[in-house]
């Protein structure tokens, strides 16, 4: 393997991060001078505009990057050097879209046709997988089955990121991990051009990142949320040729997992509903977990830790080192799960909200009747924010209780059936309160 460009994809990597990081605020500043904001709304928790202009950074950071990418393969390949052109040119078209959706909230039908005319035209200029193979089967020629594939890749890609962009560092996040596997894929393969390309995404991702998720003082945008799903979508074809290319659209595929379902739930339920399918509401799978009783950063970071676990099992099937991927990614399991487990034994305790019920709502399995009811998101998060003050009490009840039948020399069984009855009838209490209250409604 030639280090060099190894090297060189450090340097962009960190060139990238920092040109991130040192340009949000100032960038924000623009924002707000601009008009280009989030308003205060049902869907949002906080109460004065946020500039949205998180994504143009990253656009401009990853554009910087593609073209150092142009430098070193421009001269060597034509070919390629056309395909990274197209794709810079396509996310100039897609970040100008999105600028204009911020500053105006465009139709979504407008959106979708933009989209199609990117996608068709980046896809016309090369930008194309030609044949599939999973994993260690046989490979299998798309023909003229992949500029239509490719083309629903795109704008899937887009659409889907869009779509899951609800939380502070959700959609970044998740592209982030999407490109450090793509990095991965790229140094696997000795692929310089594929890890170049996925190491000036992840920087400028991560720039962003050191903002958003830790005050939330600005946000990706539909600019930033489209032209990073782009660009992951796109950069996994540019960046690789031949097997080499499935192997980087299945981990990105992988990667994608959390945005892919969280649309394919959203149109279901919204057309169950008979409601528009780009209608907004608060009924993603981030808004389920922070019903369930996850906060909204650990909301976050569990929908990160599903991602790492779908793309972890996938590079350990296409790698001979894959053992150490996958062992990797069931430990992530393992801690999402115990996380889980710890909210929900605490829900036992209050309105008794069951993660089995939540993945039903999403699969349209259940959702009738008074379960239908709206919650905007702040509701949801006064509703949890009252339900671990309630989670608090009765644990501090409980502690009391058993230090007085402690003291008074009581049999402990004794005393913990007085606490199960107490918690029974705290419980009663509790859905009843929950039943006339809209903000401790179980959603």
């Amino acid at each position: 393997m030639n280090s060099e460009p190894l090297l060189w994809s450090f340097v962009i990597l960190g060139a990238a991060a920092m040109a991130s990081w040192l340009l949000t605020v100032p960038m924000a500043r623009l924002g707000l001078s601009l008009g280009l904001v989030d308003l205060p709304s049902s869907r949002r928790t906080r109460a004065r505009p946020i500039p949205t202009t998180g994504g143009i950074v990253i656009f401009f950071t990853l554009a910087a990057s593609l073209v150092l990418s142009l430098r070193f393969y421009g001269y060597e390949s034509p070919e390629v050097a056309t395909k990274l052109s197209a794709l810079l040119l396509g996310g100039t078209a897609i970040v100008i879209l999105g600028m204009i959706d911020d500053r105006v909230n465009l139709r979504p039908r407008v959106k979708l046709v933009v989209q199609l005319a990117v996608a068709i035209a980046v896809v016309s200029s090369g930008v194309t997988v030609d044949r599939v193979r999973f994993f260690f089967g046989p490979a299998f020629e798309l023909g003229y089955l992949g500029a239509p594939l490719s083309v629903l890749w795109l704008v899937g890609c887009m659409n889907a990121v869009n779509l899951v962009d609800g939380l502070d560092g959700l959609a970044s996040g998740i592209v982030a991990i999407g490109a450090v596997g793509l990095f991965a894929v790229g140094v696997m393969n000795d692929n310089p051009l594929l890890y170049m390309t996925a190491a000036g995404l992840l920087g400028s991702t991560v720039g962003f990142l050191a903002h958003n998720f830790r005050d939330g003082n600005v946000y990706l945008g539909d600019a930033g949320s489209m032209v990073l799903g782009f660009f992951l979508a796109g950069g996994a074809i540019v960046g690789a040729y031949a097997d080499a290319a499935s192997n980087a659209v299945l981990v990105a595929g992988a990667c994608m997992a959390v945005p892919i379902f969280d649309m394919a739930t959203t149109i279901m339920r919204r057309q169950r509903r008979h409601r528009g399918v780009m209608t907004p509401d608060s009924s993603h799978t981030h808004h389920r977990l922070i019903r369930f009783g996850l906060s909204p950063r650990m909301a976050v970071i569990v929908l990160w830790g599903v991602t790492v676990f779908f793309g972890g099992q996938v590079l350990g099937l296409i790698t001979s080192q894959g053992v150490v991927y996958m062992l990797g990614s069931y430990a992530v399991a393992l801690a999402i799960g115990r996380t889980l487990l710890g909210q929900h034994r605490k829900n036992k305790r209050t309105i008794r909200s069951d993660l089995m019920d939540e993945l039903q709502f999403l699969l349209g399995s259940r959702g009738t009747g008074e379960e239908e009811v709206e919650m905007t998101l702040r509701e949801i998060m006064v509703a949890q924010i009252r339900r671990e003050a309630l989670y608090r009490r009765l644990t501090r009840e409980d502690s009391a209780a058993a230090e007085a039948a402690a003291g008074q020399g009581e049999h402990p069984s004794a005393a913990h059936g007085e606490l199960e009855g107490d918690r029974a009838l705290t419980s009663s209490r509790t859905v009843r309160h929950s039943s006339s209250n809209p903000d401790c409604r179980r959603p």
